[in-house]
């Protein structure tokens, strides 16, 4: 027997961003279950919202197109919850503690977005498209946690690459820990991430 198909209701007039809305939610949970751009089809982003694969190039000239807007909406998702999270976090310190924790959290509850995100299988990025990529905005909610925080410092002089230091440090961390093939120990994992903040800003 071969693959059942559900069909969508037809769309009305007017009713095209709904459309588009449905594809990227499916896009997204496929993406979420396989963690790997190269297995996602528009044949199956169709099948996942019942409608015929040719419409969703009303809406997306590729593949590529789609799987750049959810990646986009990814990294968007992120970087709102480290701003959630410094805005909860209180002062300067405790809030760059709060979104280290938070950081932690997205990418273990999401792994398999997060290696999307910053897997070694993505294209690389042409030159000229670098500053309007979506990782940016991630690192604008640091930088500015980071400057709050050292403006309350006095005479601690500031050191331009401690917005890096700080997320890649992170990021490495969290990597390994949806990269190693057991379960992880959170309780340890957060640990680390609040010894981490305290050694970048004391360096």
């Amino acid at each position: 027997m071969g693959e059942t198909f559900r069909r969508r209701a037809q769309s009305q007039w007017g009713e095209g961003e709904a459309l588009k809305e449905e594809i990227l939610r499916a896009g997204a949970r496929l993406l979420a279950q396989s963690g790997r751009e190269g297995e996602l089809s528009l044949r199956a982003v169709a099948r996942e919202v019942g409608i015929a694969a040719p419409s969703i190039y009303l809406h997306f000239k590729s593949r590529a197109e789609l799987v750049e807007t959810l990646t986009r909406r990814a990294y968007g998702r992120l970087a709102a919850a480290l701003a959630e999270a410094r805005a909860e976090g209180g002062e300067p310190r405790a809030a760059l503690h709060a979104m280290a924790q938070r950081y932690c959290r997205f990418a273990l509850d999401n792994p398999r977005v997060y290696r999307l995100m910053f897997g070694i299988e993505r294209v690389e990025v042409p030159r000229e498209e670098v500053p309007a990529h979506p990782l940016w905005q991630v690192r604008a909610v640091w930088e500015e946690a980071v400057r709050a925080w050292h403006a309350g410092t006095g005479a601690r002089p500031e050191r331009a690459h401690r917005v890096d230091l700080l997320w890649f440090s992170l990021h490495g961390m969290v990597a390994m820990a949806v990269a190693l093939p057991f379960a992880v120990d959170r309780a340890a994992l957060r640990e680390r991430a609040e010894d981490l903040v305290d050694l970048v800003l004391a360096g």
